[in-house]
């Protein structure tokens, strides 16, 4: 009788692991391995999808003209690898014409571009931002006015309106009053695009007069230390002039000074804040864009992306 027990407690056992080994098949099979069949089947026809759609391309690629493709040209009209301010300002006087209205103040200013959510492949995007106050008689000039600057190729944003509204007219003799309009709006451009540089949109505009350029580039402090290295200057040339006289060796102590006077004002170095490009820093120094390479050399730079707090050393222009 006993014998006969451990044998069904055997043939039990044997049972449960038979049930046990179903029930994981049975889960493997219905919660792993056709879940997975079923997303890869998915992924294939995805596949499959996008291929014809990109063959569709292809071919409507193939159809077009040359003459029909889109030139860097043409896509700097809307983006451009600089800032160029001269446009917008050109614009601006231009829709001030035309919408006989009075601009009162320009003010235009560089940043990066924030985004809430990042977006790949804009990450060296640069923002011009642009606010501009002007007078106008009535709301047909405000309407005029934003029509011509939305008339530009170039793709920008009206960020804000503001403007002070007349009063309602209750006798014959009263006039309306002249309109207070502030319009803000934002262009883009790509400065990380250097070799397209060539192919940059031509700006008819005329040559400046000698003048102090007001665009964001400068950024205060030249105007504030020129009388300051005029009077350092002029202290310089004095002291040469005692050493002079006082040593009697004229050529070496002039050359020693001027070599001293040359190298401090050669020796610059600058530290890159948030919204700096290689395009400001090159044109903060050297006037234009010529000094990108010639920066990037001193630094050992092997792209065009400068990093907020990092210093650069400026080198001797040119």
């Amino acid at each position: 009788m006993s014998s006969m027990t451990k044998k069904q407690k055997e043939q039990g056992l044997i049972a449960l692991a038979v049930v046990f080994l179903l029930a994981i098949s049975a889960y493997g099979w219905y919660m792993v391995y056709s879940p997975a069949q079923e997303a890869r089947v998915a992924a294939e026809q995805t596949f499959k999808s996008e291929r014809e759609v990109l063959m569709a391309l292809q071919e409507q690629l193939k159809a077009l003209p040359e003459e029909e493709r889109v030139s860097t040209s043409e896509l700097q009209q809307r983006v451009s690898v600089e800032p160029l301010s001269e446009l917008i300002v050109l614009q601006l006087e231009q829709a001030e014409l035309l919408s006989r209205s009075q601009v009162q103040t320009i003010d235009i200013a560089d940043s990066p571009l924030e985004l809430l959510t990042p977006v790949e492949g804009i990450e060296n995007v640069q923002k011009v931002q642009t606010t501009v106050s002007f007078e106008t008689a009535d709301y047909a000039g405000i309407t005029r006015f934003i029509q011509e600057i939305e008339a530009m190729k170039r793709i920008l944003i009206i960020d804000s309106i503001t403007f002070s509204s007349n009063g309602e007219v209750t006798m014959v003799e009263e006039e309306d009053e002249i309109l207070e309009v502030t319009l803000s709006f934002s262009a883009f451009y790509r400065p990380d695009l250097i070799a397209l540089s060539d192919t940059l949109p031509k700006v008819d505009a005329p040559p400046p007069a000698n003048k102090i350029d007001p665009l964001p580039k400068n950024d205060g402090t030249d105007l504030a230390n020129v009388e300051e290295d005029e009077e350092a200057d002029a202290e310089v040339d004095v002291d040469v002039d005692v050493e002079v006289d006082e040593n009697g060796e004229d050529e070496v102590a002039a050359a020693e000074a001027n070599d001293n006077v040359a190298g401090a004002q050669t020796a610059k170095t600058h530290k890159v804040v948030k919204g700096d490009t290689l395009y400001n820093i090159s044109d903060r120094f050297f006037g234009d864009r010529s000094g990108i390479e010639a920066i990037r050399k001193a630094n050992n730079m092997t792209d065009y992306i400068v990093k907020s707090g990092t210093t650069l050393t400026i080198p001797e222009k040119p």
